[in-house]
């Protein structure tokens, strides 16, 4: 029940975050499940077991969540740095800030070789 509260307070911004990388908002459940399974490191280890826990909280199937890691990591809120092994995007650091109920700001900068998503 409180992870549910915690994600309507952050679902405009996840939401946000996808759309400004031209992901399907629907991938904010995923994202908001994913930062909660961050280590102290702010790592993130996606093996089976936590497929499966995924797939179950986002009502999808585990090759799903196989497709939208990949996804994640092909427009950059994910990186892998590891087999298994995933660093977050600046902005989804800032989800914890969130769910304490304190602002957030994402700055966008523009270029000629695209467009850069940082949060403040």
């Amino acid at each position: 029940m409180e992870k549910n509260k915690d994600f309507k307070k952050v679902q405009s911004y996840l939401e946000d975050l996808l759309a400004l990388h031209s992901v399907s908002k629907g991938l904010a459940p995923l994202l908001f499940h994913l930062t909660t399974y961050a280590n102290p490191q702010k790592h993130i280890i996606i093996n089976s077991f936590l497929k499966k826990e995924l797939a179950i909280k986002t009502d999808s199937s585990k090759g799903t969540i196989d497709n939208y890691i990949s996804k994640l990591n092909e427009v950059g809120l994910i990186k892998r740095i590891d087999r298994g092994t995933y660093t977050f995007h600046s902005a989804l650091l800032e989800v914890d800030k969130i769910v304490k109920n304190n602002p957030v700001k994402i700055i966008i900068s523009y270029t000629a070789d695209g467009k850069e998503i940082a949060s403040e």
